[in-house]
């Protein structure tokens, strides 16, 4: 497919230049390069080449490019011919673009794109039929403290191949009409890891590779009319996507029966929309969008399961599929204007509008004996604002602007929020070398809060929600005050010296969250130079800064909500506003802080002036996560756990490096040789990961993993070499 694609992007270039009968100028550029390169890498191989394929090998890139008058033509690839020491060519990271056309007629594309996503080499599986919408197979009996169990399982690698191409054409030629086509194709295969649950919440869980066979088909379309002072246009969006297993089917780990679990169903997208604008007096412009969009799927519905041991079946009232469908409105528009030489405004409103459609059913575990109907969430929001932007005297310029959010849900506990967004932003450029930016934001969210409805026990046909909402209030959508700051130097008081500064502070406050995220702090600071020496070198270099902060909690108590007095034969109930530390077994906090540092410097050292360069460059990204945990009832913590040894020092720590020595010799203008050197050295250090064995016994039934995302330090030494040639 990739080789009829390109083949007939060229043939229609060709077709294109030779249609081309008046003798004209004609101008051909370019330039081909072929790298050879050996790699040593030590450690995880599949993070290493997460997202490339830099493997032993040879590849090559070129760049294609013709003009003849209004004709031209551009051809791309990087990665061509991509070759190495394995039983395949490999094809896992290259692309080709091709484009061309002639100057206010007609314009074509075609793309061809390959981009791997490695997770894991070498996991391991006691399944068979791994790849396949159907695992079957039992583990090896597991004796307490067995850490080698996984050694006769089955390997295999989580790792997805990504496949893309399509192209276009746009029409000029009937101006002021237009018209543009274009279409995409999507495929991806491989194996990824999900998990599934082996028993009663706690007591064990099964990871399972799950098959990737995804294709996605993607066609636009946009006619439209422009020419001073209206444009027009209307465009169409058709999308489907087909997964060849919606449905994965296991044995089970414990029981030996065959569960069942869900992967992303077959889906169709449509979506049409209008864009609009029109030139008025007093330097105005008036812009209009409107748009429609719907998603359709259809999986099926699963009718069995394993249930604390036993085959256990879901009755939907005879229905095999569900029919889901999401419709969306979006109304846009926006009047900027220019009255006077100091002033410009802008004006605007959008509507948007998700509403949901889908069937409502109402189905009987047989296993919990639970009849339950699922809920459907739609929600619709409103938002205007102003903006104005004053020109004052000494190159002062200051935007303060206002935007208000109106959010209706359809939620018995939070159903409507409204935003009150303030911003100012200064900008000072009274000197040659120097400009400074400043700005503030204020967002003050409010939220009017639903009847909490108090469950006491299982009830037949009763409302999934009625069981979750006493339990949550949602931090994204609860009051909120948020306050952000920032601002930025750039200064380049030498022609050859240029310096930037940046700075950003967010603070967050969830006046009212009950369960959950309640303070969110941000703080960023970032520097970079350069600075050229002549003709002899460049010189490059950055640091930035980034610290969040996070506080969370749970603040439970059994409570009878009729008679305002605590009762232990009543669930949990959250209390609001939130009960005082100390008391009920559920509450706990913890304060999450991750800091991190990425820094680097690199030089262009010009060791014979256009002949001889040596380049250099360095990288260091180095990541600290902690959580430290505090449980207000700590007589209630066992095995030896106390307030102390609960915190986590280590909480997604990791630290890369990455060095890189290049020499570039210039034969001639239009030849060159390069050689070079690098190493890239990655560390990872997470508290879910340590001590990581594939199979161990929690409880009954047992927890068995498949070694996805373990282990990924490595580092790497890579040498290469390089021929290019510019034409």
């Amino acid at each position: 497919m990739k080789t009829t694609l390109i083949t007939l992007a060229i043939i229609l270039g060709l077709m294109t230049l030779s249609s081309n009968a008046v003798a004209e100028e004609k101008k051909m550029e370019g330039g081909i390069s072929v790298t050879g390169m050996l790699t040593e890498v030590n450690g995880s191989e599949a993070k290493f080449n997460e997202y490339r394929d830099t493997q032993d090998g040879v590849y090559g890139d070129i760049r294609l490019g013709y003009e003849s008058g209004r004709y031209y033509f551009d051809l791309k690839a990087a990665n061509f011919g991509y070759a190495h020491n394995s039983e395949d060519w490999g094809f896992d990271n290259q692309r080709y673009d091709l484009s061309g056309g002639i100057w206010g007629k007609f314009k074509y594309d075609f793309f061809y794109d390959e981009i791997p996503h490695n997770i894991t080499y070498g996991a391991r599986s006691f399944y068979s039929g791994i790849g396949t919408g159907s695992l079957t197979g039992a583990p090896i009996p597991l004796a307490p403290g067995d850490v080698t169990i996984a050694d006769a399982w089955n390997a295999f690698d989580y790792s997805l191949k990504r496949k893309q191409y399509g192209g276009g054409i746009r029409l000029d030629a009937i101006r002021p009409f237009f018209f543009d086509v274009s279409a995409a194709r999507e495929e991806r295969d491989g194996i990824r890891p999900t998990a599934a649950s082996t028993g009663t919440p706690g007591q064990g869980a099964v990871e399972l590779p799950a098959p990737i066979d995804y294709v996605t088909n993607t066609l636009k379309a946009e006619a439209g009319y422009s020419r001073k002072p209206l444009y027009a246009s209307v465009s169409f969006l058709y999308s489907n996507f087909d997964n060849d297993n919606e449905v994965l089917s296991f044995q089970h780990p414990v029981t030996g029966g065959v569960d069942n679990t869900s992967l992303p169903p077959g889906n169709e997208y449509y979506k049409g929309s209008f864009k609009g604008a029109v030139n008025l007096p007093f330097n105005s412009k008036f812009d209009v969008n409107l748009g429609f969009s719907r998603k359709e799927s259809n999986p099926l519905l699963i009718t069995s399961y394993v249930f604390e041991g036993a085959a256990a079946s879901v009755d939907y009232g005879g229905r095999t599929t569900f029919d889901g469908k999401i419709d969306t409105q979006n109304y846009a528009f926006a009047l900027t204007s220019r009255p006077v030489r100091f002033l410009d405004t802008k004006l605007f409103y959008r509507y948007y509008e998700w509403e949901n459609k889908s069937d409502r059913i109402t189905h009987t575990d047989s296993g919990s004996g639970v009849t339950l109907t699922n809920r459907l969430f739609d929600y619709h929001k409103n938002s205007a604002g102003i903006e104005l932007g004053f020109r004052l005297p000494a190159n002062f310029h200051i935007t303060p602007a206002y935007k208000y959010v109106k959010t209706n849900r359809s939620r018995e506990d939070l159903p409507e929020t409204e935003d009150d967004i303030y911003s100012i932003d200064a900008r000072w450029t009274g000197l040659d070398f120097l400009t400074v930016r400043a700005g503030y934001e204020r967002l003050e969210r409010d939220a009017e809060h639903g009847q909490l409805t108090v469950v006491t026990g299982v009830q037949a046909e009763q409302d999934v929600a009625d069981v979750v909402e006493p339990f949550l209030r949602r931090f994204d959508a609860g009051p909120q005050d948020r306050d952000t700051y920032r601002a930025s130097v750039e200064l380049y008081p030498l022609e050859a010296l240029n310096v930037g500064f940046g700075f950003q502070y967010k603070k967050s406050d969830y006046k009212d969250t009950v369960f959950g995220l309640h303070d969110d702090k941000r703080y960023e600071f970032n520097v970079d130079a350069d600075y050229a020496i002549g003709r002899f070198a460049r010189l490059f270099a950055y640091f930035d800064y980034e610290r969040t902060k996070l506080y969370q909690f749970q603040r439970q108590a059994p409570f009878n909500a009729d008679a305002g007095l605590m009762d232990p034969t009543v669930p949990p109930v959250v209390l609001v506003p939130p009960p005082p530390p100390g008391g009920p077994v559920f509450n706990w906090d913890v304060t999450q802080v991750n800091e991190s540092y990425d820094y680097g410097a690199a030089t262009d050292i010009y060791l014979i002036p256009r002949k001889l360069t040596l380049q250099l460059q360095y990288n260091h990204v180095d990541s600290d996560g902690s959580a430290d945990y505090t449980y207000f009832f700590a007589d209630a913590l066992t095995l030896g756990r106390t307030n102390e040894n609960i915190d986590i020092d280590n909480w997604d720590d990791y630290r890369k490096d990455l060095f890189i020595a290049k020499v570039i010799f210039n034969v001639t203008k239009a030849f060159s040789l390069s050689a070079g050197y690098a190493y890239e050295q990655y560390k990872y250090n997470d508290a879910t990961l340590d001590g990581y064995i594939f199979a161990f016994p929690i409880a009954t039934p047992n927890t068995f993993l498949t070694g996805a995302y373990a282990d990924q330090s490595y580092n790497a030494n890579v040498v290469f070499a390089t021929v290019a040639y510019k034409f």
